[in-house]
């Protein structure tokens, strides 16, 4: 018992930020920011697959959630542009490869349980709600720091692919990003798929508490998960793609 004692005051000590709140308070506001990098598994046919290998094999983005005691917000950052281009020609033939910068919008009401995400597919605006079940986590017992704080892995698969979490008992909001929550703190590190996709603080503001800004989504057309998927699905499958869960969408246009 006595190694144990010492060891957690160890880490509770090394850690800085809010952590060091730990003595008297813990955190229930404030603003991370994050990255999300998004691999991108582009599969070209016929006369254009010869740019194939010229094409951007990842996709970042910058993200930040606004938080508090009850609710957050996890959006596009002011300066993420919201779309990436890239252009390949030959003299006879150009090729234009556009990665949706996923304009979501996710807002969790915690006090409700409720999630609500904006989207834009297409120039088309869409309104998602649905309520928040995170009842399948499990402790993987493993401990590691992130941003400075020390965070616990918590493990779960959905719709056949694992999610590795790392939340931080310092901030006590049962948030993170992109609609992730429902553990015993914030969680500030997502790996979706083994390495597809991956979600983590890259700084943080403990001084923020505007909660004008913590504002659920209105605008969109109101449809469920399931109709949202299909709709993707079907576009997707007019353009000769298929849509991949959760990743970023990608266009690719010829022109002669």
């Amino acid at each position: 018992m006595k190694t144990t004692i010492l060891l957690i005051c160890s880490l509770i000590l090394s850690s800085p930020g809010w952590s060091q709140e730990l003595s008297g308070k813990h955190t229930t506001s404030g603003k991370i920011n994050f990255q999300e990098r998004t691999k991108l598994e582009i599969k070209i046919e016929g006369d254009a697959a010869q740019f194939a290998e010229s094409l951007p094999k990842e996709q970042f983005s910058d993200k930040v959630l606004y938080f508090n005691s009850d609710y957050s917000l996890y959006q596009n950052d002011d300066t993420n542009k919201g779309e990436d281009a890239m252009m390949s020609h030959d003299g006879q033939m150009n090729v234009q490869m556009i990665i949706s910068g996923d304009k979501v919008k996710t807002f969790m009401d915690l006090k409700k349980n409720i999630k609500v995400e904006q989207k834009d597919f297409m120039t088309r605006m869409f309104l998602i709600e649905s309520d928040m079940t995170f009842n399948d986590w499990k402790l993987t017992g493993n401990f590691k720091v992130v941003l400075g704080y020390n965070c616990q892995e918590a493990v779960r698969e959905d719709q056949s692919k694992k999610i590795s979490a790392w939340f931080t008992p310092s901030i006590q909001v049962s948030a993170g990003p992109a609609g992730f929550g429902g553990l015993p703190g914030l969680i500030l590190h997502v790996n979706i798929d083994n390495g597809k996709r991956i979600i983590t603080a890259v700084s943080a503001d403990p001084e923020f508490n505007d909660i004008a800004l913590l504002v659920r989504p209105k605008e969109g057309r109101k449809v469920t998960e399931a109709e949202f998927k299909q709709i993707v699905d079907e576009k997707m499958k007019e353009m000769g793609t298929e849509n991949e869960e959760g990743g970023a969408h990608v266009i690719i246009r010829i022109k002669n």
